[in-house]
């Protein structure tokens, strides 16, 4: 909350300064957060900009505006100017208020207001209910799940859908592999492979005679979502608010009131005796398919009318999808029909891609096809490491990064398996606290309150307490940043550079000294204990399950 706040009154700021012509520079001011804290808390490019207008280098601006600077920007101690950057070092009375939210857990400090409440609906995984959930499928929830909080923390209303295609060739030819098994079918090579489904073909033994065709469907689709999705998306850590249906797009004739809008702008052809989009009007390569010459929707004429009924009837105002890399032709052509036919704006609708995962076994690199059944389920994952690792491990990497994975990295108990050094940091300093209660250092949440303001005081004029705290201070900026990015990793990478200043201070600083300060630095220790909690929690991690371990 602190950069937007800065971020804003620099807009102002240039305002004073250009005029009119501030609206040259407004859209690309930016406060991010520096490479390293000596640079300070926050820099700006607000310089540079400005140098660009006016027609004078960066410093000579600093030097001729430093006054305005330091009235406008707030919660300012000091200014420094470096290599053309606007550096802000941030008061003592802010980390003050940040230091007193962390020890009484009041995390809303680190909230900020970009969503003013709005709508946002973010759909991920979606994998078709043909096969269990494979690694690259756990990659895109990993993303979902910690978009959502961060999403959350940004004051968005958020709705975390999974949308399943229960309908199309794929779900009929999975019906047909099942039927095959129960000994009704003649073999086929396109048949799907894999025990799963002779699992289900036993499932369905005494029932078969009784079930028409759609029930025997439904049933196969149900026993997919519950024990080959749902189960192991909840063991890995991943919720949904709702399950949406593809066939439900069909019940309420959504169908025709698209194509007749379609028809009425003239978008619609007939040829081949299916129906057209003709979309090479809007600049796209070549016309679409909406309704095959079997009469049969296409997967595209579905995903048209489902993020049709999210925004404009379930009135979503931001809609996330998130897919992989394989999909990026079909996001290419929907984000051509939304824009250009149905005017929604490129920030209310928008898709994060993410590369694949690529899982390595005895260095030979395993190929996934849940058709041919050569796949690692995630379930399977989940019976070598634990959920937190894959998660953590996930989470390190920008979604434009492919991942290359070796189980063996997750099991290891080194700062080579980030979620090992991440829970061996937060321990350490459980550890204190363990202590200090062997040693009688007991604290009500009175007496712990009633010291805050002491503690702080005992230390706002050590470095090694200061760098830890402005460090977690900038995780306001970094929140926002991830959320306006879509890059969870951001957060990820400041947590690990955390854990490693949190672990030198471990090393270098004794707090049980049975001093009259002892106190005073263990409230600063149950401030550290909260705020990694904190950031676990946007990681989907309970770390208190995994204390056992160290």
């Amino acid at each position: 909350m602190i950069g937007l706040k800065i971020e804003n009154k620099l807009k102002q700021l240039s305002q004073k300064i250009l005029g009119p012509d501030h609206f040259k520079i407004r859209k690309d001011i930016r406060v991010f957060i520096p490479e390293s804290l000596e640079y300070g808390d926050f820099s700006t490019n607000i310089l540079f900009l400005l140098a660009k207008v006016l027609k004078e280098n960066p410093y000579s601006i600093f030097e001729k505006y430093k006054d305005n600077f330091y009235k406008s920007i707030p919660f300012t101690e000091r200014l420094e100017f470096s290599s053309g950057y606007l550096n802000i070092f941030i008061n003592k009375k802010i980390l003050f208020n940040f230091y007193k939210s962390i020890i009484l857990k009041k995390f809303d400090i680190f909230k900020n207001n970009i969503g003013k409440k709005q709508k946002l609906i973010i759909e991920y995984v979606s994998a078709n209910p043909t096969g269990p959930l494979h690694l690259g499928n756990a990659r895109g929830a990993v993303l979902g799940d910690i978009l959502s909080n961060i999403f959350k923390l940004c004051n968005f209303k958020v709705t975390k859908e999974y949308y399943v295609n229960d309908r199309g060739k794929q779900i009929d030819l999975l019906v047909d592999t099942i039927l095959y098994h129960l000994g009704m079918k003649e073999y086929s090579e396109e048949y799907y492979q894999g025990e799963y489904v002779k699992d289900i073909a036993n499932s369905l033994k005494e029932k078969i005679d009784k079930l028409s065709l759609e029930k025997l469907k439904q049933f196969i689709i149900s026993y997919i979502l519950k024990k080959y999705i749902k189960t192991p998306l909840i063991k890995f850590g991943t919720k949904f608010d709702n399950f949406y249906f593809e066939s439900d797009l069909y019940k309420k004739n959504l169908d025709e009131k698209i194509l007749n809008f379609f028809k009425k702008n003239k978008l619609i052809e007939e040829k081949d005796g299916a129906i057209w989009l003709k979309l090479s009007g809007l600049g796209e390569v070549k016309d679409e398919v909406l309704i095959k010459k079997d009469k049969e929707p296409t997967y595209f004429f579905s995903d048209i009318l489902y993020n049709y009924e999210k925004l404009f009837i379930r009135k979503y105002k931001y809609s996330l999808i998130i897919v992989a890399s394989d999909h990026q032709d079909h996001v290419r052509r929907l984000l051509a029909v939304f824009e250009k036919l149905f005017k929604v704006k490129p920030k209310n609708f928008q898709f994060l891609v993410y590369q694949m995962v690529h899982l390595y076994k005895e260095n030979e690199l395993l190929k996934m096809s849940k058709r041919k059944g050569t796949f690692v389920s995630l379930e399977d994952v989940l019976g070598i490491v634990e959920a937190p690792a894959l998660r953590f491990y996930f989470a390190k990497y920008a979604p434009e990064n492919t991942i290359e994975i070796d189980l063996d990295i997750l099991k290891k108990e080194s700062e080579e398996n980030p979620i090992w050094y991440a829970l061996y940091t937060y321990a350490r300093f459980i550890g204190i606290i363990r202590k200090a209660k062997e040693q009688k250092f007991l604290f009500t949440r009175i007496s712990l309150k009633n010291n805050i303001t002491k503690s702080f005081n005992y230390i706002k004029d050590k470095d090694e307490y200061l760098k830890i705290l402005r460090n977690i201070v900038q995780f306001s900026q970094l929140i926002s940043e991830s959320a306006i990015s879509l890059r969870p990793n951001l957060i990820f990478q400041s947590f690990l550079n955390l854990c490693k200043e949190l672990n030198s201070f471990y090393e270098k600083v004794k707090i049980l000294d049975r001093d009259e300060f002892t106190k005073s630095r263990l409230i600063f220790i149950i401030g550290i204990i909260n705020f990694l909690e904190f950031l676990f929690n946007i990681f989907g991690i309970e770390p208190k399950k995994y204390l056992s371990k160290f």
